[in-house]
């Protein structure tokens, strides 16, 4: 495998031998290493190139194979490497590569006020937090008429249990999101007529056809793209990595897709928050969007 360091790590962050990815109003964030790995990674960063195999480096930097193997696999992991060889990767060594990528993005455009990073520091208004969840309910609403076709696609009896159990989970919040809803002043009626903002459609239409057409890039986008990327590995974060677990080592074109589609997934959610915003932000408004 060849690897090289990624456009986004800064280099004036490598010369003070910081691993910096970007900034965001000023603030910039980091890769923080362990003490061990740090200390093979100043050793062998400079020397990927993308032209050398880990073999080379290893060769170039006096350390054995297995110990750059390592701390290549952890920075490639955390999207500080990107592969330039075009070959075969294993698929949860990806899906982990995927979920920094993510990360980045979603830094570099911004991040809604609602999201779970921010909505316990920024204060916003009653209409904006009930029109959020509304949106969710949507959301988690349309969740059966997706999932259920990646379950009936699991070929491995253990897969569809698993991600079975999430299509009951969903259901609870969806009651549970109801019931605040309805706390929150909203009424039956009102939930009745809401339909969800056009992105939202747009990314309930997008998650439905990658359900039917590819549950690879699917749980891609549901573990990782639905996810602020400050979010914890919370409860149902396992069932979106084991289908990257199940799978065999994936091809160049492979990547390139599921690294397609999941961006489009990261693009309609920040469209999406960017519309949720705009309808719902102002003091004045319908109380749920309609449509009309």
């Amino acid at each position: 495998m060849k690897l090289a360091l990624a456009s986004w790590v800064r280099p004036e962050g490598l010369a003070r031998r910081e691993l910096v990815l970007g900034s965001t109003e000023g603030e910039s964030w980091e890769v923080t290493l362990d003490e061990a790995s740090a200390e093979a990674a100043w050793r062998v960063l400079h020397l990927m190139d993308g032209r050398r195999t880990l073999m080379g480096v290893a060769t170039e930097a006096r350390l054995s194979l297995a110990r750059v193997s390592w701390v290549a696999r952890e920075l490639y992991q955390r999207a500080v490497l990107v592969q330039t060889g075009g070959l075969r990767v294993d698929a949860l060594t990806y899906y982990e590569h995927l979920r920094s990528l993510a990360g980045i993005a979603r830094r570099r455009w911004g991040t809604s006020p609602l999201s779970p990073r921010c909505s316990w520091t920024e204060e916003v208004s009653r209409r904006l937090a009930v029109g959020y969840l509304l949106e969710s309910h949507h959301l988690a609403a349309a969740v059966s008429a997706h999932r259920e076709a990646v379950v009936a696609a699991q070929a491995a009896e253990r897969m569809k249990v698993l991600l079975g159990a999430g299509l009951s989970r969903e259901s609870s919040r969806l009651m549970g999101l109801k019931r605040v809803l309805l706390g929150a002043g909203l009424t039956e009626e009102e939930l009745e007529r809401a339909v969800p903002l056009a992105s939202m459609r747009a990314l309930i239409e997008h998650l439905r056809w990658l359900g039917t057409e590819d549950a690879l890039s699917y749980s891609a986008c549901m573990g990782v793209g639905l996810r602020d990327p400050d979010e914890g590995d919370g409860g149902d974060l396992r069932e979106w990595m084991e289908p990257f677990a199940d799978s065999g080592p994936l091809s160049a074109s492979e990547q390139a897709r599921i690294r397609q589609r999941l961006i489009t997934c990261c693009r309609l959610t920040m469209a999406h928050h960017r519309e949720l915003t705009g309808f719902y932000g102002p003091e004045e408004g319908p109380r749920v969007f309609s449509g009309e």
